[in-house]
């Protein structure tokens, strides 16, 4: 993406013990280096379910519902929704039985600004438990 080598990268470990809250809370501390120039991506899938994977284009219907329940609450940007998201029940469940790829998501929601222009790109569920939904936040 950037051959000069001119942008800043790092990675994060995630710690699995510590609530989405906490990870939402570290990401705003983050925040300073984007200010700085710092390019911050977070990778991830907001569903992600490969113990139900199944070949073909169908996606169950509790992910899209997910999905289609996450994509509202960033556009509106209710990000509490999206940290407190088991409380949504068995669609949560099903949509993230661990939430190692769903982690990223909130540290990408706690950089954005007021300013920032939101945008989605593929937009997919594939094999029927996998959300491919990214999301951009961009000056």
């Amino acid at each position: 993406m950037f051959p000069k080598a001119d942008i800043p990268v790092f990675q994060l470990s995630l710690d699995l013990n510590k609530s989405p809250q906490w990870h939402y809370d570290l990401a705003l501390q983050l925040k300073s280096l984007r200010e700085k120039g710092v390019l911050i991506i977070g990778s991830g899938n907001i569903v992600h379910n490969l113990g139900i994977m199944k070949w073909g284009d169908t996606a169950y219907d509790w992910a899209l519902e997910f999905d289609h329940w996450s994509k509202d609450c960033i556009s509106s940007g209710n990000h509490q929704a999206l940290i407190d998201y088991s409380k949504k029940g068995k669609v949560a469940q099903l949509a993230i039985p661990t939430n190692e790829h769903y982690l990223p998501l909130l540290y990408t929601l706690a950089l954005q600004d007021k300013k920032d222009q939101l945008s989605f790109f593929n937009e997919k569920t594939v094999m029927g438990s996998v959300s491919m939904r990214s999301v951009l936040l961009s000056e």
